[in-house]
């Protein structure tokens, strides 16, 4: 799954700069740029779906 900037900026439109977000157990690692129009959301944990395309999370 994947959104635009502007899409993630109108979900949080409204909160304040000191609000905080939960990843639901992820921990936020970096933004990366993997290309002119594509930032990654980094966490310390890889998550991924198996051949069965189950979720799997995994701490690195």
């Amino acid at each position: 799954m994947s959104i635009t900037v502007g899409e993630l900026k109108e979900h949080l439109e409204g909160f304040t700069d000191d609000t905080e977000i939960y990843f639901g157990g992820l921990d936020f690692y970096r933004a990366k740029r993997r290309g002119e129009k594509v930032v990654q959301i980094e966490f310390n944990q890889q998550v991924y779906k198996d051949s069965s395309g189950k979720v799997v999370i995994e701490d690195v």
